[in-house]
């Protein structure tokens, strides 16, 4: 048995070593989050070619995300709709740059997919966020959130036109379906 007490103290000063060097070793990435942000900002900013731009935003708007659930987690409703208005407008701007480059969803789907694959799994995190709030500060917040989700009804338009005239379902057959 003393054999055995004589190993524990060792393993305690390793365990405690440890965990101080992990939380020493965290610290810093709360500041290289921030960081990471303003680098993706400065980097969707910079880049000048659509197709980049859209490909990117994916990575910039779950940073956004990202950060306003922390601003929701710290009680800092007010600093939320900016970073959803930031949001809405750096989608939209990908958006609006692959329509100017006068790019085809359908034949040249590149950015057009990516776009809309994040904004369709980011509305249910967007629609979380809102609720997340009180209620006095979510009425804000609906504008830019409607605005992302007819844009991602867009994006799907662009992606899949439909091939009939006006875009609608031809009527139905005036035969009633037989009867089994």
């Amino acid at each position: 048995m003393g054999r055995m007490a004589s190993l524990f103290p060792p393993v305690r000063a390793a365990s405690f070593a440890l965990i101080a060097a992990l939380l020493v070793a965290a610290w810093p990435h709360a500041a290289a989050a921030q960081e990471s942000l303003a680098t993706l900002r400065a980097e969707f900013q910079r880049h000048k070619d659509p197709v980049k731009r859209a490909k990117l935003f994916p990575k910039l708007g779950s940073a956004l995300l990202a950060e306003m659930r922390k601003q929701i987690q710290a009680d800092e409703y007010g600093r939320v709709l900016p970073l959803l208005v930031e949001y809405r407008d750096g989608a939209t701007a990908a958006f609006a740059g692959l329509e100017a480059a006068g790019r085809d969803a359908d034949k040249q789907p590149g950015g057009y997919r990516e776009l809309e694959m994040h904004l369709r799994q980011s509305l249910h995190v967007v629609n979380d966020i809102v609720f997340a709030l009180p209620l006095e500060d979510r009425d804000p917040l609906l504008g830019p959130q409607r605005d992302l989700a007819q844009l991602d009804d867009r994006l799907v338009k662009a992606l899949f036109p439909s091939k009939r005239e006006g875009g609608r379902t031809p009527p139905s057959s005036s035969q009633p379906h037989p009867q089994s």
